[in-house]
């Protein structure tokens, strides 16, 4: 149990139902590219990425775990979105980074 924790399995799971699952869910039904980009991928994804760099810094866990999520919806956009989506994959992985740097500059604050 103690590599699973230590690999984050939480993490992975959740980024494999989000990031490879909504893709497939969203192309299997027929979801317009309209609410498919805006709904998304804009809210859903990019607040998850938002809420991930936060909960990672506050648990302190190791820093490498904000690759999980974009490496995750970057195999999920390969096969079910069309290519421009590809690149939101480092948009992720930058919101996951700032909201990671940004609480442990509130925290320094707060202290």
């Amino acid at each position: 149990m103690a590599f699973w924790e230590k690999i984050g399995w939480r993490y992975w799971v959740l980024a494999v139902i989000v990031g490879i699952g909504l893709p497939i869910g969203s192309t299997l039904i027929g979801l317009s590219p309209v609410w498919r980009f805006g709904g998304l991928l804009l809210l859903i994804n990019g607040g998850l990425a938002i809420g991930l760099g936060r909960r990672i810094y506050q648990h302190a866990q190791p820093g490498w775990w904000l690759l999980i999520w974009p490496l995750t919806y970057f195999v999920g956009a390969i096969g079910w979105l069309p290519q421009y989506t590809w690149y939101l994959a480092i948009v992720y992985l930058c919101l996951s980074y700032v909201s990671y740097g940004l609480a442990q500059t509130h925290k320094q604050i707060r202290s």
